[in-house]
């Protein structure tokens, strides 16, 4: 009886530190709202995070999974989300006034960020 307590515990603690060594969680849950001024643009990063290996996505609120646009928009290997600055005359509300959130994804499972809307206001260079 004692040895099939010890194989059960001892079962119980490998997939509970399995667990702790992979999973994904939130590191900033209370991001809701970026303010960024057009001439410097932002860095945001994914308030998701995970302890192995994780895929970072971000994403529009509509749910499109978003892409890189050269020198307007770049999510970076490591998740953070960047807005590059831009004139007046280059504003794309899709872009520059919108709401997304990013997710965090490895084995152990997916966590989906609250919204962050991100606004850029204008100021001129």
């Amino acid at each position: 009886m004692w040895i099939l307590a010890f194989i059960f515990s001892q079962s119980i603690l490998n997939v509970f530190s399995e667990d702790l060594h992979s999973s994904v969680y939130f590191v900033n849950a209370s991001l809701q709202e970026i303010v960024f001024a057009s001439t410097t643009g932002t860095l945001v990063p994914c308030p998701a995070a995970a302890v192995s290996p994780a895929t970072l996505r971000w994403y529009l609120a509509t749910g499109e999974e978003i892409y890189n646009v050269p020198g307007i928009r770049h999510v970076h290997q490591n998740g953070t989300l960047q807005i590059f600055n831009f004139l007046p005359s280059g504003f794309s509300k899709l872009i520059h006034d919108n709401t997304y959130y990013c997710t965090a994804e490895n084995p152990s499972g997916k966590i989906r960020s609250q919204d962050v809307h991100i606004k850029a206001v204008f100021r001129e260079p």
